[in-house]
């Protein structure tokens, strides 16, 4: 599958809009990000079962929060925690290294550095979507917050698969970071609804991605 075969399995769903928009709506309070992530896995679901299109409707909304709880989950333990360990990690030591007058200014820009690089290898290695694909196919969390996922995600050959299904999801995130520049630019009430549609723009290029790695997968599996 290329991005333009997933992004046309979006845009059967002639109310694709208004679910992606719902959906941003939903990311803009950050209580309602969950909601979102569950969308995502409910589509990322479906594709694996061979039903890509339509996107699914808004309902069972307790189950779905559920369930995008969990997928953000997987994003915290695989982004959120080891930048906070690594950036305190490498603030203390530049602290103590100031006060003792030994300059640490340059060792805290090494952690930022650092920090951004993690960032970028994560990312393109792909191990979140990777870790939502475990846990779509066996229904049990903890197997995709193990060792599991990092396994899956640098086997040799499904590395290559997996990381040609990252390049090509690449173009899908152009829209959001146009939007988030925008917002950044832009003040008043036009910033909050440049705000939103950024936030409807990521929303569909994880749904991009989630049709992109259920194709990988599947290549990973039979190809």
């Amino acid at each position: 599958m290329n991005l333009r075969t997933a992004l046309a399995n979006i845009h059967r769903d002639r109310l694709w809009w208004r679910k992606i928009l719902i959906g941003g709506a939903l990311m803009l309070t950050l209580v309602g990000y969950p909601w979102a992530a569950g969308l995502v896995m409910e589509s990322l679901e479906n594709t694996r079962k061979g039903f890509p299109t339509p996107l699914p409707p808004w309902r069972e909304w307790s189950a779905r929060y559920i369930i995008g709880l969990f997928a953000v989950l997987i994003d915290i333990l695989f982004f959120g925690l080891p930048i906070f360990a690594i950036g305190l990690l490498f603030f203390c030591v530049s602290v103590v290294l100031l006060a003792g007058g030994a300059g640490g200014s340059w060792l805290l820009a090494a952690g930022l550095a650092a920090l951004g690089l993690y960032q970028l290898a994560a990312f393109m290695i792909g191990v979140s979507p990777i870790g939502r694909l475990i846990y779509v196919e066996a229904g049990q969390i903890e197997n995709a917050l193990g060792s599991r996922t990092l396994r899956a995600a640098l086997q040799p050959r499904a590395r290559a698969v997996y990381g040609r299904a990252r390049l090509l999801s690449l173009p899908a995130y152009l829209p959001f970071v146009l939007l988030a520049l925008l917002s950044w630019l832009v003040g008043g009430p036009a910033r909050l609804i440049l705000v939103w549609l950024a936030c409807s723009a990521l929303l569909y290029a994880h749904l991009a991605v989630a049709q992109l790695y259920a194709a990988a997968e599947s290549d990973v599996r039979f190809g």
